[in-house]
Parts: structure tokens; C-alpha cells; sequence
């Protein structure tokens, strides 16, 4: 009964087009991330020439400094206009940039390859977040803010969740590469997505 009452208000919410293309959006692409973030230190220490619990801790912390270096300048860049076209044009170009780095890890076998992709993983995430969260912060319905993150990180949880279970069985039936080759169009999709709110959004 609870759960048919919290169906029935969710049904009466209507959330703008711009809001849901934005959550679709991550939610192929996180949905798909999460075919190898479980495996990653798996793929690491079994895929990589010279591969260790160490290696896979670098490379953690390479993506996240150079994330975390790159981040606020880009933020700060996107704010010197008032057009949302620019965060728009920004964003796809960070997912784009993160499917290619998912593309490439088919072809690495060293760690400096490795660590190579992360800084572009890193770099990509940094181009890529403030632009999304710029739209999003810029549409979200008035008065509905809590109840449209909280859809977000649902849709997006539910996915993650799925996906990590289905990795397991891809990675252990059809090997990375198919996981990799996966990644990568659902983040061309996503980008795809993202580019098609383009006229619905403000030019000044």
C-alpha cells in the first residue's frame, strides 16, 4: 500500500523536457560506468603488464587530482557567459572526450598507458560536470528542487545497481573489451542526448 501511494504522487510530478533529457542523459552514462568500476582493479592487476594493488591506487588517485585540478577553472570559464550554450557545448565535449578514453583502454597493456587514460578520464570529468550541473541547477522545476535530485539519484542508483551486476557476467563470459566498447557508445549516446536540448536552451 505505501509503496502504491509514493507511485501515485510520483505520477502527479511533471518534470520539465530539459530535466529529463539531463537525467537520461547520466543515466546511460553512469548506468554504463558501472559495467567496470566494480572490475577495475580486476582488469589492473590481470590485463595490465607490471598491474598491482599499488598501480590500481595510483590510477585512482591520478583521475581524482587531476579531476579536482581542472574543475574549478572550467566552472569559472563557463560563468563568464550568461548563454547556457556554452556549459552545453562544454559538457558534451567532457563526455565525448571521457568515450574516447573508454574507447582507447581496448588497446593499453602498460601502467604508463594506464595512467595516461586516467589523467584523461580525469580531465574529461572536469570539462564535463560543471556544464551539466550548471543546466541543471538553471531548469530545475521551482519548488520541486528536493523531489527532481532525489528522481536523479534513483534513476541513476537503480541503474548503477544493474549494470554492476551485469558486468560481472559480461566481463567473466566476453572480456573486457566488450565491457570498454560498451562504455563507450552509451557515452556517445548520452552526449548525443545532451546535444539535442541544445535549441531548447537559453541563448542569453
Amino acid at each position: 500500500m505505501y509503496s502504491r501511494s509514493i507511485l501515485r504522487s510520483i505520477r502527479h510530478y511533471k518534470v520539465n523536457l530539459i530535466i529529463k533529457v539531463l537525467i537520461m542523459s547520466d543515466f546511460l552514462i553512469w548506468s554504463s560506468y558501472q559495467l567496470f568500476a566494480p572490475f577495475f582493479a580486476i582488469f589492473v592487476t590481470d590485463k595490465i603488464n607490471g598491474g598491482s594493488i599499488e598501480v590500481v591506487g595510483i590510477s585512482a588517485a591520478i583521475y581524482l587530482v587531476v579531476k579536482s585540478v581542472f574543475e574549478v577553472p572550467v566552472g569559472m570559464y563557463i560563468d563568464r557567459s550568461k548563454s547556457e550554450i556554452d556549459d552545453l557545448l562544454v559538457s558534451i565535449l567532457g563526455t565525448s572526450l571521457t568515450a574516447v578514453a573508454y574507447f582507447s583502454y581496448m588497446f593499453i597493456d602498460s601502467v604508463a598507458q594506464l595512467y595516461i587514460l586516467q589523467c584523461v578520464l580525469g580531465l574529461a570529468a572536469a570539462i564535463a560536470y560543471p556544464g551539466w550541473y550548471s543546466i541543471f541547477t538553471h531548469h530545475i522545476d521551482k519548488r520541486k528542487e528536493a523531489f527532481e535530485w532525489s528522481l536523479y539519484d534513483v534513476i541513476l542508483g537503480i541503474g548503477m545497481a544493474a549494470s554492476a551486476a551485469a558486468g560481472g557476467f559480461l566481463a567473466e563470459q566476453y572480456g573486457f573489451d566488450l565491457l570498454f566498447l560498451i562504455i563507450g557508445l552509451f557515452t556517445v549516446l548520452g552526449a548525443v542526448l545532451l546535444f539535442s536540448i541544445k535549441g531548447k536552451i537559453r541563448r542569453r
